[in-house]
């Protein structure tokens, strides 16, 4: 009977221990899976995040080459203060689907009110849009903004070959800049709340650098089906790509989840707030302020004054050149995605590191991107060294994704979306002033 009184507390003291390892067991299991489901979903929304880029700036670059072949003189071919070089031969919309009797005849003027009709919707939707997306509807306004550019992008062909309407095309234009305005606070209010703070460098510059990557596809998705498939066919197919984006996204807003990992105590965004006279008085904002002006211009530049220059001056096929500038934003992707895996490796030392990476960067842009232009300059009619020089230009685009679109995230991720609009006010202020004075 001892015997028997001390055993069976002893196999009760056996299957506790037995019940409290297996659930310990269970509880690591269930906060292991937890964390991979957050992992997946982070995962899952910065790739969206960076589709929608890759989309919107296809969009943008597929617009200039659409004016180049609907135009019978369009702005590529303008008259330039310099002659082409010897024995080079600019070809716009030779070999495009369009034919003759079907372009427009738009003067330069027209042309240009029509291109720049783009920055001028960012500037009308791009604060709006970062104070809501600070408030929570970062999403909501992210799905709008691309199922309105795809809507505009089924429209442009009507505008353009039914009616021929200059002012219908422009509207379309503008809509579309009003739609692409707010996505960089999207992106950066999504990526504050979600990516956790010792992945943020690399994280966020995987997701920006989509618009890296909308530079090298839609360049080549343009130079391809433009003078092969068809024009009207080219933006019905961006169209049902957008509208396919937005379905998906849609769904994942019901259904994934969205766990922050910041507070989601209610924020004060109204402008007049002491929260905002501490950002507009602070000098890094300041500094940053000015860097994105100067990198809108340098963008624009790049993107529509330098190969006007390159096609006017070097010659070629203005369209199908896109395949071989294509080549140029994909090693520029590349790099923003190598620049972004370095940052994130120094800038998790401390905070004077972090600061440092920011500002090399940047000055890699702002100091390295204009040297390659004038290299460009002096190289005058030397094709290989002045492409060599144009290439380079982009390539080095690829180290701004890891600065100034992080740095707000830096700064404040409360307000991330807020400063991010202000920082993409200054950028498409640059834009425009690049198109006015070039």
């Amino acid at each position: 009977m001892i015997t028997m009184s001390y055993a069976r507390p002893q196999q009760y003291n056996d299957d506790d221990d037995n019940d409290n390892n297996n659930n310990n067991t269970s509880v690591v299991g269930s906060y292991q899976l937890s964390q991979r489901r957050k992992r997946c979903a982070t995962h899952c929304w910065l790739g969206m995040v960076f589709l929608a880029y890759s989309f919107l700036l296809t969009v943008r670059l597929h617009f200039t080459y659409a004016m180049m072949v609907m135009m019978n003189v369009p702005l590529v071919a303008a008259t330039v203060d310099r002659p082409l070089c010897p024995d080079a031969v600019l070809d716009v919309g030779v070999n495009s689907t369009i034919p003759v009797a079907g372009r427009l005849d738009w003067t330069i003027r027209q042309q240009t009110a029509t291109m720049g009709a783009y920055f001028f919707g960012t500037l009308v939707s791009t604060f709006p849009g970062g104070v809501y997306s600070s408030r929570g509807y970062e999403r909501s306004i992210m799905m709008w903004c691309v199922a309105v550019t795809a809507a505009t992008m089924a429209l442009v062909p009507v505008a353009f070959v039914q009616y021929e309407s200059w002012l219908a095309v422009t509207f379309l234009r503008f809509l579309q800049g009003c739609a692409f305005g707010p996505t960089g606070s999207c992106g950066g209010t999504l990526a504050g709340k979600i990516v956790p703070k010792t992945n943020r460098t690399l994280y966020t510059t995987f997701m920006f650098s989509g618009t890296v990557f909308g530079g090298f596809f839609g360049h080549l998705y343009s130079g391809i089906v433009i003078p092969n498939v068809s024009l009207d066919g080219s933006f019905v197919t961006l169209s049902v790509i957008g509208f396919a984006w937005a379905a998906v996204w849609g769904t994942m807003i019901h259904l994934t989840p969205y766990v922050n990992d910041f507070s989601d105590s209610p924020k004060s965004v109204s402008f007049i707030s002491t929260a905002w006279i501490v950002i507009m008085r602070s000098m890094p904002f300041i500094s940053l302020l000015n860097a994105s002006f100067g990198l809108g211009f340098l963008y624009s530049f790049i993107t529509t004054g330098l190969p006007i220059y390159g096609a006017n001056v070097l010659g070629g096929d203005a369209v199908k050149t896109g395949i071989q500038v294509s080549v140029s934003w994909i090693i520029g992707w590349i790099t923003s995605i190598f620049a972004g895996i370095s940052a994130s490796s120094l800038t998790n030392v401390d905070t004077n590191t972090k600061i440092k990476i920011r500002k090399l960067y940047v000055g890699i842009v702002l100091i390295g991107s204009p040297i390659m232009i004038l290299g460009v300059m002096t190289a005058e009619c030397n094709d290989s060294w002045a492409r060599t020089f144009i290439r380079m230009t982009v390539i080095l685009l690829g180290f701004e994704r890891s600065s100034i679109r992080i740095n707000s995230l830096d700064l404040c991720p409360g307000y991330v979306g807020s400063l991010i609009a202000m920082c993409d006010i200054f950028y498409s202020m640059g834009n425009i002033t690049d198109l006015v004075l070039v």
